[in-house]
């Protein structure tokens, strides 16, 4: 008779110490704060029930860790990042999560596995708002997330255009820098040239 592991390992089950070990032995990976082994394929679904695993139910995952969750970086942020709708009264957001109240529309969160997530799109655009400098790690992220929610960066331009942000100017020169970057990125190959004999 098998016994069945699960999904993911948390130091509440192993210590921490022998989880590290057991992944420098090879025998399991990392999943933001959780553990899995190696025959357990890394999917959105299994960074969203890790996130799951430490986030209080009523947090939506989001900027970066959304990011993480969709495949988009290949690790979570060092601090778990949450929001909760400005909308719905909910519980508290503890300080070890680097919480915010947003307003979130229609579309603009899913459930993968057991964690609420904003959508790709969504992720992408807060990504192109967060304060601070615009890096192209961010930019890259932004496409990626755009790419698969099947978003031209042109329908976030316009949602920011409607938007109450404040700098949103430069916001939307960070969108135009990014139709310029998809633009570079998805110009056809020009082929072998033919040289003259």
């Amino acid at each position: 008779m098998t016994a069945l592991l699960p999904r993911l390992f948390r130091p509440d089950v192993l210590p921490l110490a022998e989880l590290m070990a057991l992944c420098l032995d090879g025998q399991l990976y990392r999943v933001g704060d959780s553990f899995a082994t190696l025959d357990t394929p890394d999917s959105a679904a299994l960074r969203a029930a890790a996130f799951a695993s430490s986030a209080p139910s009523h947090v939506i995952a989001d900027r970066g860790t959304a990011a993480w969750i969709h495949g988009a970086r290949a690790a979570p942020s060092h601090r778990p990042q949450v929001c909760v709708d400005a909308r719905s009264r909910g519980g508290r957001i503890p300080p070890e999560f680097d919480g915010r109240q947003t307003t979130l529309s229609r579309g603009d969160v899913q459930l993968i596995d057991e964690a609420r997530v904003t959508s790709p799109a969504r992720t992408a655009l807060d990504l192109l708002c967060v304060d601070g400098r615009f890096s192209p790690d961010a930019a890259a992220q932004v496409l990626y997330l755009l790419d698969r929610a099947g978003v031209p960066v042109s329908s976030i331009k316009s949602r920011m255009r409607g938007s109450s942000r404040t700098n949103a100017r430069r916001y939307l020169a960070r969108a135009d820098q990014l139709s310029a970057r998809a633009r570079s990125v998805l110009r056809p190959f020009p082929g072998p040239t033919r040289s003259s004999r």
